[in-house]
């Protein structure tokens, strides 16, 4: 019989035949093991490096790029929306600069900017209370003998739908008035007393300077909650898509960031909206803002396509170019140009 000293002597001879190994064996390969560490580090920090560099190219480009965009865009867009009125409705979290550049865009373009009709986070709510509240609203609002659009149903956002009708019945029409200024304002009153939205006039009013041939629904700087987004996108799409019915055309335009998955211009540009219309994702450049008064032009054209512009990818740069109303609609060379959005001069 084999004594147990024996197996104890044994199992401790291994242990440290294993341990006198992996000292031998890592004193052996640490020098390599550092090298070839070393040498990873210095690569990647080469290509870290070249990296910054390409990028700080890249966003100079993109400044001169922007300063060169605007400096141009009186002559790229003189006359070219003459005689149309643009209403702005705003979806609650817009981006400030890009609603200025939007509204400074069209101006340059000879529309008159109705002024804005912003919408409360409010108005988006799906719960039972608020689809009751928004119901009611438009029972007592709406008026009677007036042609409303009339979009897809959709149960979880009837409320949004029945409301969205007749504002856009009464912040846009096609040729002619399709209600009274008093009918207009009666409407646009009551969702504000009711708290779904807010009305801001030009030069610091509180009414629209009457009704619009057209319209630029402008989304949110950021996506929304995934738990939320799609509801609010429906709605928001569901409003564009009145619009385009009651009006000579819409759009919507946002800024990169609040344009990509989730978004409602994903929702439209992906399908899953089932709604056609023209989108614009880079609103908050220059460049983006001549061609949401350029994407505006196209729309006025008999058998306008919806398109969607911008720089996220399948998105089309920029529209084809589109005569002007009239030779004299171009600008003289003394015009000066718009300010910059943020309040920095233009490029001249």
């Amino acid at each position: 019989m084999i004594d147990f000293r024996y197996h104890l002597v044994s199992i401790v001879a291994v242990f440290l035949a294993l341990a006198i190994g992996l000292v031998i064996g890592s004193t052996a390969l640490r020098g390599l093991v550092v090298a070839n560490l070393n040498k990873a580090v210095a690569h990647d920090a080469k290509a870290n490096h070249t990296l910054y560099l390409y990028n700080r190219q890249l966003s100079t480009r993109i400044g001169a790029d922007d300063a060169f965009a605007r400096a141009a865009e009186t002559r790229l867009l003189g006359g070219l929306l003459a005689g149309e009125r643009v209403v702005l409705v705003l979806a609650p979290g817009t981006d400030s600069s890009t609603v200025n550049g939007i509204a400074a865009a069209l101006s340059d373009a000879g529309a008159t900017v109705t002024g804005q009709v912003v919408l409360s986070a409010q108005f988006f709510d799906t719960g039972v209370v608020t689809e009751q509240q928004l119901q009611s609203t438009v029972n007592a609002l709406k008026p009677l003998g007036v042609p409303v659009p009339k979009s897809t149903p959709d149960p979880q956002i009837a409320g949004q739908q029945a409301a969205a009708q007749i504002i856009a019945a009464a912040i846009v029409n096609k040729d002619g008035l399709t209600m009274t200024q008093q009918q207009s304002h009666q409407i646009l009153t009551g969702f504000g007393d009711a708290g779904f939205l807010q009305v801001k006039g030009v030069n610091g009013g509180t009414a629209l300077v009457g009704q619009a041939t057209l319209a630029v629904v402008v989304v949110p700087g950021t996506v929304q909650p995934a738990k939320t987004a799609e509801p609010f996108n429906l709605a928001l799409v569901s409003l564009a898509q009145d619009l385009q019915e009651a009006g000579n055309g819409a759009l919507l335009a946002g800024n990169l960031k609040g344009s990509g998955p989730r978004s409602a211009i994903d929702a439209v540009r992906s399908g899953a909206a089932g709604v056609k219309l023209t989108t614009v994702d880079d609103a908050d450049t220059a460049t983006g803002q001549i061609i949401v008064a350029q994407a505006l032009r196209e729309l006025l054209m008999p058998n306008a396509t919806p398109t969607a512009y911008g720089v996220r990818p399948g998105r089309v740069p920029s529209p084809a170019p589109s005569p002007s109303p009239s030779a004299s609609a171009w600008p003289s060379a003394t015009r000066s140009p718009r300010p910059h959005p943020s309040g920095k001069k233009s490029a001249k």
